[in-house]
Protein backbone atom coordinates (compact mmCIF):
# COMPACT_ATOMS: atom_id res chain seq x y z
CA UNK A 1 0.00 0.00 0.00
CA UNK A 2 1.58 3.05 -1.01
CA UNK A 3 -0.48 6.71 -0.13
CA UNK A 4 -0.35 9.70 -2.04
CA UNK A 5 0.42 7.63 -4.99
CA UNK A 6 -1.52 9.25 -7.48
CA UNK A 7 1.37 11.03 -9.59
CA UNK A 8 4.78 12.39 -8.43
CA UNK A 9 7.08 10.74 -5.83
CA UNK A 10 4.26 8.19 -4.53
CA UNK A 11 3.41 6.81 -8.24
CA UNK A 12 7.28 6.96 -8.82
CA UNK A 13 6.74 4.32 -5.30
CA UNK A 14 4.02 2.36 -6.70
CA UNK A 15 5.74 1.96 -9.97
CA UNK A 16 9.31 0.44 -8.47
CA UNK A 17 7.70 -1.92 -6.54
CA UNK A 18 5.24 -3.55 -8.82
CA UNK A 19 8.64 -3.84 -11.09
CA UNK A 20 9.98 -5.44 -8.34
CA UNK A 21 7.20 -7.82 -8.36
CA UNK A 22 4.74 -6.47 -5.77
CA UNK A 23 0.63 -6.36 -6.08
CA UNK A 24 0.52 -2.53 -5.40
CA UNK A 25 -2.57 -0.63 -3.53
CA UNK A 26 -2.46 3.29 -4.69
CA UNK A 27 -4.12 5.27 -2.72
CA UNK A 28 -4.59 8.68 -2.99
CA UNK A 29 -7.77 11.49 -3.37
CA UNK A 30 -7.25 12.23 -7.31
CA UNK A 31 -9.34 9.88 -8.25
CA UNK A 32 -8.91 9.83 -12.52
CA UNK A 33 -5.49 10.09 -11.84
CA UNK A 34 -5.19 7.19 -9.07
CA UNK A 35 -7.13 5.29 -11.35
CA UNK A 36 -4.72 5.58 -14.24
CA UNK A 37 -1.66 4.83 -12.09
CA UNK A 38 -3.20 1.41 -10.95
CA UNK A 39 -4.04 0.59 -14.78
CA UNK A 40 -0.78 0.59 -15.64
CA UNK A 41 0.71 -1.88 -13.21
CA UNK A 42 0.82 -5.25 -13.57
CA UNK A 43 -1.22 -6.18 -9.99
CA UNK A 44 -3.12 -3.00 -8.57
CA UNK A 45 -6.39 -1.68 -7.37
CA UNK A 46 -6.72 1.81 -6.52
CA UNK A 47 -8.67 3.70 -3.52
CA UNK A 48 -10.16 6.51 -3.56
CA UNK A 49 -9.25 8.04 -0.20
CA UNK A 50 -8.58 11.33 2.21
CA UNK A 51 -6.39 10.42 4.80
CA UNK A 52 -6.68 13.14 7.09
CA UNK A 53 -11.02 11.66 7.94
CA UNK A 54 -10.30 9.38 10.40
CA UNK A 55 -12.84 6.76 8.86
CA UNK A 56 -10.68 6.65 5.75
CA UNK A 57 -7.91 4.19 7.35
CA UNK A 58 -10.02 1.27 8.44
CA UNK A 59 -11.78 1.39 4.65
CA UNK A 60 -8.50 1.96 2.83
CA UNK A 61 -7.09 -1.34 4.97
CA UNK A 62 -9.97 -3.61 4.38
CA UNK A 63 -9.95 -2.49 0.56
CA UNK A 64 -6.64 -3.89 0.21
CA UNK A 65 -7.24 -6.60 2.68
CA UNK A 66 -10.64 -7.65 0.45
CA UNK A 67 -8.68 -7.53 -2.47
CA UNK A 68 -4.99 -9.01 -2.16
CA UNK A 69 -5.92 -11.08 1.06
CA UNK A 70 -2.43 -9.89 3.15
CA UNK A 71 -0.90 -6.63 3.98
CA UNK A 72 3.47 -6.96 3.99
CA UNK A 73 4.42 -3.51 3.11
CA UNK A 74 2.92 0.28 3.73
CA UNK A 75 4.32 3.26 2.72
CA UNK A 76 3.18 5.92 4.27
CA UNK A 77 3.94 8.94 1.70
CA UNK A 78 1.07 11.37 1.46
CA UNK A 79 1.99 14.13 2.74
CA UNK A 80 0.74 18.05 2.27
CA UNK A 81 3.13 21.70 3.03
CA UNK A 82 2.37 25.21 3.42
CA UNK A 83 5.38 27.10 3.42
CA UNK A 84 6.01 30.77 5.38
CA UNK A 85 7.55 32.12 8.08
CA UNK A 86 6.41 30.73 11.18
CA UNK A 87 5.00 33.78 12.40
CA UNK A 88 2.60 33.52 10.10
CA UNK A 89 1.22 30.38 10.35
CA UNK A 90 -2.59 30.06 10.54
CA UNK A 91 -4.02 27.69 13.22
CA UNK A 92 -5.88 26.12 10.00
CA UNK A 93 -2.40 25.88 7.83
CA UNK A 94 -1.31 24.36 11.33
CA UNK A 95 -4.02 21.52 11.80
CA UNK A 96 -4.06 20.63 7.87
CA UNK A 97 -0.26 19.75 8.22
CA UNK A 98 -0.57 17.69 11.52
CA UNK A 99 -4.11 15.92 10.41
CA UNK A 100 -2.24 14.56 7.18
CA UNK A 101 1.78 14.35 7.74
CA UNK A 102 1.44 12.83 11.52
CA UNK A 103 -2.04 12.04 12.84
CA UNK A 104 -3.06 9.86 9.52
CA UNK A 105 0.14 8.20 9.46
CA UNK A 106 -0.23 7.58 12.84
CA UNK A 107 -3.38 5.46 12.37
CA UNK A 108 -3.20 4.29 9.59
CA UNK A 109 -0.46 2.13 10.43
CA UNK A 110 -2.25 1.43 13.98
CA UNK A 111 -5.20 0.11 11.70
CA UNK A 112 -2.57 -1.59 9.60
CA UNK A 113 -0.16 -3.41 12.16
CA UNK A 114 -2.28 -6.56 12.97
CA UNK A 115 -2.01 -7.03 8.91
CA UNK A 116 1.44 -6.44 9.05
CA UNK A 117 2.27 -8.71 12.10
CA UNK A 118 0.70 -11.52 10.37
CA UNK A 119 2.73 -11.38 6.78
CA UNK A 120 6.14 -12.37 9.07
CA UNK A 121 8.12 -10.05 7.50
CA UNK A 122 6.01 -6.44 7.45
CA UNK A 123 6.88 -3.43 6.19
CA UNK A 124 6.17 0.23 7.27
CA UNK A 125 8.28 3.34 4.88
CA UNK A 126 7.47 6.76 6.45
CA UNK A 127 8.35 9.53 3.59
CA UNK A 128 9.93 11.78 5.72
CA UNK A 129 12.02 14.96 4.76
CA UNK A 130 15.69 15.91 5.13
CA UNK A 131 14.55 19.04 6.66
CA UNK A 132 14.19 17.14 9.99
CA UNK A 133 17.98 16.92 9.93
CA UNK A 134 18.99 20.09 8.35
CA UNK A 135 15.65 23.08 8.08
CA UNK A 136 15.24 25.82 6.06
CA UNK A 137 12.94 29.01 5.50
CA UNK A 138 9.77 28.70 5.49
CA UNK A 139 9.11 25.15 7.03
CA UNK A 140 9.17 25.38 10.14
CA UNK A 141 5.43 23.75 10.44
CA UNK A 142 6.50 21.03 7.91
CA UNK A 143 9.66 20.15 9.27
CA UNK A 144 8.01 19.90 12.58
CA UNK A 145 5.26 17.32 11.28
CA UNK A 146 8.12 15.51 9.48
CA UNK A 147 10.02 15.11 12.47
CA UNK A 148 7.36 13.51 14.50
CA UNK A 149 7.21 10.79 11.82
CA UNK A 150 10.97 10.41 12.35
CA UNK A 151 10.38 9.70 16.15
CA UNK A 152 7.18 7.23 14.87
CA UNK A 153 9.89 5.35 13.30
CA UNK A 154 12.13 4.65 15.89
CA UNK A 155 8.97 3.95 18.35
CA UNK A 156 7.24 1.65 15.92
CA UNK A 157 11.08 0.06 15.04
CA UNK A 158 11.09 -0.35 18.87
CA UNK A 159 7.64 -1.20 19.82
CA UNK A 160 7.26 -4.26 16.48
CA UNK A 161 11.20 -5.11 15.35
CA UNK A 162 9.92 -8.48 17.93
CA UNK A 163 6.98 -9.17 15.86
CA UNK A 164 8.81 -9.18 12.65
CA UNK A 165 7.94 -5.93 11.55
CA UNK A 166 10.79 -3.46 10.60
CA UNK A 167 9.76 0.51 10.11
CA UNK A 168 12.31 2.72 8.44
CA UNK A 169 11.88 6.01 6.80
CA UNK A 170 14.05 7.54 4.27
CA UNK A 171 14.33 11.33 3.85
CA UNK A 172 14.99 13.11 0.87
CA UNK A 173 16.10 16.37 0.13
CA UNK A 174 14.31 18.51 -2.20
CA UNK A 175 13.08 16.44 -5.23
CA UNK A 176 13.35 17.96 -8.68
CA UNK A 177 9.95 16.27 -9.91
CA UNK A 178 8.03 16.38 -6.48
CA UNK A 179 5.58 18.88 -5.26
CA UNK A 180 7.69 20.88 -2.93
CA UNK A 181 10.25 22.13 -5.59
CA UNK A 182 7.69 25.12 -7.04
CA UNK A 183 6.94 26.39 -3.83
CA UNK A 184 10.17 26.46 -2.77
CA UNK A 185 11.46 28.68 -5.29
CA UNK A 186 9.50 31.51 -4.07
CA UNK A 187 11.78 31.55 -1.12
CA UNK A 188 14.71 30.21 -2.53
CA UNK A 189 16.94 29.99 -5.97
CA UNK A 190 17.09 26.55 -6.43
CA UNK A 191 19.93 26.80 -9.35
CA UNK A 192 21.83 29.51 -7.19
CA UNK A 193 21.26 28.52 -3.55
CA UNK A 194 20.54 25.12 -3.55
CA UNK A 195 21.88 23.01 -5.59
CA UNK A 196 25.93 24.15 -4.67
CA UNK A 197 25.40 23.51 -1.28
CA UNK A 198 24.96 19.93 -2.41
CA UNK A 199 28.09 17.74 -3.31
CA UNK A 200 26.13 15.67 -6.06
CA UNK A 201 25.54 18.73 -7.80
CA UNK A 202 21.67 18.00 -8.47
CA UNK A 203 18.15 17.67 -6.89
CA UNK A 204 16.81 14.52 -6.38
CA UNK A 205 14.17 12.85 -8.20
CA UNK A 206 11.31 10.67 -8.08
CA UNK A 207 12.93 7.74 -9.13
CA UNK A 208 15.83 8.00 -6.30
CA UNK A 209 13.36 8.09 -3.64
CA UNK A 210 11.17 4.76 -5.35
CA UNK A 211 14.75 3.00 -5.59
CA UNK A 212 15.62 3.39 -1.93
CA UNK A 213 11.91 2.32 -0.66
CA UNK A 214 11.82 -0.40 -2.85
CA UNK A 215 15.39 -1.60 -1.30
CA UNK A 216 13.87 -0.92 2.08
CA UNK A 217 11.03 -2.97 1.07
CA UNK A 218 12.95 -6.01 0.12
CA UNK A 219 14.88 -8.88 1.70
CA UNK A 220 18.08 -7.02 1.53
CA UNK A 221 16.75 -4.97 4.57
CA UNK A 222 15.94 -7.50 6.65
CA UNK A 223 18.51 -5.97 9.65
CA UNK A 224 17.91 -2.26 9.26
CA UNK A 225 14.87 -1.29 11.52
CA UNK A 226 14.19 2.06 12.90
CA UNK A 227 16.73 3.86 10.03
CA UNK A 228 16.35 7.56 9.55
CA UNK A 229 18.15 7.95 5.68
CA UNK A 230 18.92 10.75 4.61
CA UNK A 231 18.20 10.90 0.59
CA UNK A 232 20.21 14.20 -0.15
CA UNK A 233 23.37 14.15 -2.54
CA UNK A 234 25.45 14.32 0.71
CA UNK A 235 23.94 18.05 2.09
CA UNK A 236 23.98 16.72 5.06
CA UNK A 237 27.35 15.63 5.19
Amino acid sequence: MVTGSTGGIGAAIARGLAAAGAAVVVVGRREEEGAAVAKELPRATFVAADLSRRDAHRRVLDTALDHFGRLDILVNNAAVNALGPAIGATEEDFDRLVALNYRAVFFLTQAALPALVASGAGRVINVSSIGTIKTFPGGAVYNSTKAALDNLTRSWAQEHGPDGVRVNAVNPGLVADGPMAAPVQAFLDIERDVIPTIPARRLATAADVAAVVTFLAGPGADFLNGVILPLDGGLTA
